[in-house]
């Protein structure tokens, strides 16, 4: 459903106090369930992304001290069901003469 490039809205996985923000996705990871000592392991689908606008990784920073540091720091991981929705572009406006 998503691929490489795109740039998606997605929450937090630890909780909604949190907002959403925008990030752009590099490298999808799909890991199978095995089974471990003591339980097992499940399955799960996430990718490695990078934050893109400065203002939310400014308030992550300042309101949740959460350490994004723009443009160095913003390498995070994201489950697939956090993904709310696929960003969509800014559409300008077409002026009536």
């Amino acid at each position: 459903m998503y691929k490489k490039g795109d740039i998606v809205l997605v929450r937090s996985s630890a909780g909604d106090i949190i907002p959403p923000i925008h990030v752009k996705l590099i490298k999808r990871m799909e890991r199978k369930p095995h089974k471990g000592r003591n339980f097992d392991w499940p399955a799960y689908v996430g990718w490695d992304a990078v934050l893109t606008k400065e203002a939310e990784a400014d308030l992550l920073r300042k309101n949740h001290s959460i350490p994004f540091q723009f443009p160095d720091e913003i390498k995070t991981f994201v489950f697939e069901s956090d993904i709310i929705k696929k960003a969509n572009k800014k559409r300008r406006k077409k002026r009536k003469r």
